[in-house]
């Protein structure tokens, strides 16, 4: 097995990536689904913490203390609000009415050329569709080391040349390939029932959809030539 240079952990997944070491990752706390408190104890572990407007209170609940704040505070409680101005905390505070989201000023700070960081954002998932695609999008489209993850779901992006194995604590209920650009092309993947080879997926047709884990070990490889692709993995189908 090849180890590659660069090794996320997250509590479901290890994940082992072909470019630079990464030397430093940050954990940040959005306003939408709130994971599993253990979750996001484990993940906050060793990484710095950014909570993002309504993220604030799951950060509260969780018992973590935040290095910096995020947000026009249109979602946090009044409560949590207060608690934040009692710690020494950065506070980015933004008008209600502006053209971009909380969550895309948050991205912003880090440098999307910089491959030295590695963004763990949670919270993304659940809440209005809406605010997810915007932050789908916004996410693929930078070139930010990253994922969106959670005890339920995760979503990752491989650009152009990039090559993830991926080490799973336990067996997802569904692995999915989702372009984010109109092709991707050299798409291989492998370790699950319906392996690729060489393959082309293209936006208007994403099929490589529900695919499933089918390795003695617990390990995927995945490698994307061209092109922005989301990996989308599935543990558990969320409650409404």
């Amino acid at each position: 097995m090849i180890r590659y240079p660069s090794v996320i952990s997250l509590p479901n997944l290890q994940l082992y990536f072909n470019h630079d070491n990464i030397r430093k990752e940050y954990l940040l706390i959005a306003g939408g689904r709130p994971p599993a408190v253990s979750w996001l104890q484990t993940a906050a572990i060793n990484r710095a913490v950014y909570c993002i407007d309504h993220g604030a209170d799951a950060c509260r609940a969780a018992g973590l203390v935040p290095s910096v704040f995020i947000g026009d505070c249109d979602s946090i409680s009044a409560d949590t609000r207060k608690w934040i101005r009692t710690l020494d905390v950065e506070i980015n505070q933004f008008p209600v009415e502006k053209d971009k989201t909380d969550t895309q000023l948050a991205l912003a700070r880090f440098n999307d050329g910089n491959k030295d960081e590695f963004i763990i954002l949670t919270g993304g998932f659940g809440g209005r569709f809406d605010h997810l695609f915007s932050l789908l999008y916004s996410f693929a489209g930078t070139k930010l080391q990253g994922c969106i993850a959670d005890d339920c779901e995760c979503m990752f992006f491989l650009h152009d040349t990039d090559t993830v194995e991926l080490e799973l604590q336990t067996a997802p209920k569904s692995i999915s390939l989702l372009p984010f650009s109109p092709q991707c092309t050299g798409v291989c993947l492998d370790g699950v029932h319906w392996p690729l080879h060489d393959a082309i997926l293209s936006q208007n047709n994403p099929y490589a959809v529900s695919n499933r884990l089918e390795s003695s070990d617990n390990r995927i490889t995945l490698q994307n030539e061209t092109g922005i692709l989301g990996v989308y993995l599935c543990w558990q189908t969320p409650k409404a």
